[in-house]
């Protein structure tokens, strides 16, 4: 018989041959916790075939003599088979006894490799190698490593402290024992199969490495590690983690270092959570607040209160406050006062206080009061210097949101104020600014995505949108991606952000703008009324906050296409003339020309067709080229010339296609084509459009044809697709298209 073999399957062919010979003999599997010892000395009971005796060894039971041969005694003459698990822990006597059984009866054992009393024993050896799924089990693993001389014990803590650093070297120095003494603990480690069997000791699991880590206390032995990794000159992200993990009072080195790390790593919030109770609190806690503000502007501002509280009245309060994005003070309007009310008492220098009320201006956004004042303060400023182009770049944005200051003003202020601010929130602020001026800039961040959406190029901005969703965003980005997701009018786009968003909102403002939204993604999986419900619901909680800009927030002309599916003419007409004031009354080229689309497919016959051609008009000194296209369609279902037909769909078609509008060029195609016919619809339909184009509610043509609203709504539906429009004012002239 080989004197040892090597494997699971080896090893089974092994104890078969053993069993088969009828002999006596000693057979030892050996190996690591989770290598599946036990299970084999299962298998090999329940295939012997003869009365097996079976063992098991047990760490209280070391000292006590015949411990193990008691649990097998007495054993019958003639062969027999005894199977004990667990030898390691077997007392010497015991051992002795099994040894000399061996001549009459096959004896196999299993011993865990790497404890104490592991050691060599007679016959022959089954080696098997750790399972490749171990479900390693915290319990056995830390008994395991208290029964470890004290050396192993602490090896094992500092592998574990150490994690992907833990070289030989450095376990040495954290462990203060010799190269020999550290060496042979690694092995043991090994033999355990605790830890990996080539290169740098590394735990195999991190069940393992957790519990070890534990083994005696882990806050010391983090600060040692952190200690250490900063006297050898580790990158101060090392240090920075062990002292995290430390959890006990800081030096004022340590405070240093957590500040740094916090400059160049993303895990910055948990480094200044962890300096926060040493030396320098106030700087810290003013570096905390920036660093959450990214994540959680609330949360920020708390720590930013502290911090004022800490500061010396004054310069240094202030500054602490300025060092704050701008956007993060745009929730929890009460505490932001205090907290600028604080910072801004004995401050003498000018340009402090203009900074200070840029960011009260902010603050004050969801308050149409201060949006009324703020737009009295613009015209009292000149651009003179910095601090004023960032009161200015503010003001502006109040201004763009309430949209009553002509849109021109406002864009000539913005774009001189943009070509001198450096590419910051300042410089963001001015880019939604000109977007809803219709005078849209180059721009960075998810301004690229806002620029893209107002200029109309809906495939690039959808693109940009997604991109930014697949990384870490702000509740001010995702607003700005809200906005995007509404102009583009795409479902997965509206999908994906509104999985994004928070489940609480502090900013009601924010708040109503993701309802848009919800509604505009209900409207878009069929369920009209609820999308109604939602953009009215939305729009008329923004109208109170002030936020009347009909170019960033399209609402009415959705609600309006809405009306007019459920068959609601009247509602929707209010809506439209009430965009339309709205629209003149701010006076960008893309808000009046689609206010005037929209009224002109409300409206039939003549005066219909020249609002549509004053929406062309108006739209051909706008930047947003996707509503020029849709007014394009519009114009080319109406009029009845068949060349301007076909020159109006064309143009509709090739602007659509070059702004990535697939949607839109499909529609226009497909009349260009001639394929939209009367003969399509089914003779429900017919029935249906001839009503509704003849200005019916859905409700009157449900009680005509003596079915349900519901059915009408269906209807409807698909006959908007088969008809290739998008309007219930529409239908009458692709129902009667001469193609």
């Amino acid at each position: 018989m080989a004197e040892a073999v090597s494997g699971r399957a080896a090893g089974k062919q092994h104890l078969r041959a053993a069993l088969a010979a009828g002999t006596g003999a000693f057979v030892t599997v050996r190996g690591p916790m989770g290598a599946g010892k036990s299970g084999l000395l299962r298998e090999l009971a329940e295939q012997a075939g003869l009365v097996v005796l079976r063992a098991s060894g047990d760490p209280a039971e070391r000292d006590r003599d015949f411990g193990v041969a008691d649990q097998l005694r007495p054993v019958p003459d003639g062969f027999a088979v005894v199977v004990v698990d667990d030898l390691q822990w077997a007392d010497p006597s015991s051992v002795r006894w099994l040894v000399d059984l061996a001549s009459r009866a096959l004896v196999v054992t299993a011993v865990r490799e790497g404890e104490p009393g592991a050691g060599p024993l007679p016959g022959s050896v089954v080696r098997l190698p750790p399972l490749p799924s171990v479900s390693w089990s915290p319990r056995r693993v830390a008994e395991c490593l208290r029964r470890q001389p004290a050396p192993v014990r602490a090896v094992a803590q500092a592998i574990a402290v150490l994690d992907h650093l833990a070289e030989s070297d450095l376990i040495t120095a954290l462990t203060g024992l010799d190269d020999g003494t550290c060496g042979a603990a690694v092995r043991t480690l090994r033999s355990l199969g605790f830890v990996t069997a080539q290169g740098n000791p590394q735990f195999v699991a991190q069940e393992v490495a957790d519990v070890a880590r534990t083994i005696s206390d882990p806050g010391a032995c983090h600060r040692a590690a952190a200690v250490l990794l900063h006297d050898l000159g580790h990158p101060v992200t090392h240090v920075a983690d062990h002292l995290v993990a430390s959890g006990v009072p800081l030096d004022e080195w340590a405070v240093e270092v957590l500040r740094a790390a916090a400059q160049r790593s993303p895990n910055a919030v948990a480094y200044l959570r962890g300096a926060v109770s040493g030396p320098g609190r106030a700087a810290t806690l003013a570096d905390l607040a920036l660093a959450e503000s990214a994540t959680d502007n609330l949360l920020a501002l708390h720590h930013l209160c502290y911090a004022v509280e800490l500061c010396d009245p004054g310069r240094e309060r202030a500054e602490a406050v300025l060092r704050m994005p701008i956007t993060a003070l745009g929730t929890a309007l009460p505490l932001v006062r205090d907290v600028l009310d604080e910072a801004g008492r004995g401050v003498r220098d000018p340009g402090l206080k203009l900074r200070l009320e840029a960011r009260a201006r902010y603050a004050g956004h969801t308050d149409p009061a201060e949006l009324t004042d703020a737009t009295a303060r613009l015209r009292e400023l000149e651009p003179d210097t910095e601090a004023h182009r960032e009161l200015l770049a503010v003001l502006s944005f109040s201004a763009t949101l309430q949209g009553r200051t002509p849109a021109h003003e406002i864009a000539s202020l913005a774009g001189r104020l943009l070509a001198h601010s450096p590419a910051d929130e300042v410089a963001h602020l001015l880019v939604k600014t000109l977007c809803a001026a219709d005078s849209p800039p180059t721009a960075t961040g998810t301004g690229q995505a806002l620029v893209a959406a107002h200029t109309g190029d809906l495939a690039r901005a959808k693109h940009l949108a997604e991109a930014a969703l697949d990384a870490p965003v702000t509740q001010d980005a995702l607003l700005d991606l809200a906005l995007v997701a509404l102009k583009v009018g795409d479902e997965h786009l509206c999908e994906r952000l509104l999985a994004r968003l928070p489940s609480e909102v502090d900013n009601p403002g924010a708040a109503a703008v993701f309802d848009l939204v919800r509604g505009a993604d209900a409207a878009a999986k069929g369920d009209a009324g609820a999308g109604l419900r939602l953009l009215t619901g939305a729009g008329g909680r923004l109208d109170r906050l002030g936020w009347r800009n009909v170019v960033l927030f399209p609402w009415r002309t959705a609600a309006v296409r809405l009306h007019q599916r459920l068959g609601d003419v009247a509602a929707a007409r209010v809506l439209a003339e009430e965009n339309h004031d709205r629209a003149v009354e701010w006076g960008a080229p893309a808000g009046i020309g689609r206010a005037l689309r929209v009224l002109g497919g409300l409206t039939d016959g003549t005066e219909g067709t020249n609002l549509l051609l004053s929406a062309m008009e108006a739209l051909s000194q706008s930047a947003d080229r996707v509503e020029l296209a849709r007014t394009h369609l519009a114009l080319g279902l109406r009029l009845r010339d068949r060349a301007e037909q076909a020159a109006h769909l064309q143009a509709c078609h090739d602007i659509a296609v070059t702004c990535g509008d697939h949607r839109l060029a499909r529609q226009a195609a497909t009349h260009l084509r001639g394929e939209v016919r009367r003969a399509e619809l089914t003779r429900t339909e017919r029935k249906v459009v001839a009503l509704a184009a003849e200005g019916r509610s859905n409700q009157e043509i449900a009680e005509a044809l003596s079915v349900g609203t519901r059915a009408v709504e269906k209807h409807l539906t698909n006959s908007y697709r088969k008809l290739g429009v998008v309007s219930r004012a529409d239908l009458a002239g692709a129902f009667n298209h001469p193609f």
